[in-house]
C-alpha cells in the first residue's frame, strides 16, 4: 500500500481526504505515531471550519489507499461515520487491529 513512502508530517497535514467515492470529507488535522516503532498508528481527519460545528474522524493507517495531491482512504464517507447533512460537532473512531 504506502510501504516505501518517505513524507514528512507537514506535508501530510493539511491534505484533503478522499473517500473511496472521490468525494471529499475533511483534511488531515492530525495523526497518532509510535516513537519507538517509528509508525503511523492513527489518521485525524477534520470536516468544518469552525470549532463549534467541526467534526472528527481518526482511521487508521490500514484504510490509507494512496496519498499525493489528496489522501485516498478505502472507505465511503458512510463507513468512515461522515455525513455531509449534520453539522453537530461528532467524534467518530474507526480503527482496526494491526496484524503482527
Amino acid at each position: 500500500m504506502l510501504d516505501g513512502v518517505l513524507m514528512k508530517v507537514s506535508d501530510f497535514i493539511g491534505k484533503k481526504v478522499l473517500d473511496k467515492n472521490a468525494l471529499e470529507i475533511g483534511k488531515v488535522s492530525d495523526m497518532d505515531i509510535d516513537p519507538l516503532e517509528g509508525v503511523i498508528n492513527t489518521i485525524k481527519i477534520s470536516k468544518g471550519e469552525l470549532s463549534l460545528k467541526q467534526k472528527v474522524f481518526v482511521i487508521s493507517v490500514d484504510e490509507l489507499d494512496k496519498v499525493g495531491d489528496y489522501v485516498v482512504i478505502t472507505l465511503a464517507s458512510e463507513e468512515a461515520g461522515y455525513d455531509g447533512d449534520k453539522s453537530e460537532s461528532e467524534n467518530v473512531s474507526i480503527t482496526t487491529e494491526k496484524s503482527e
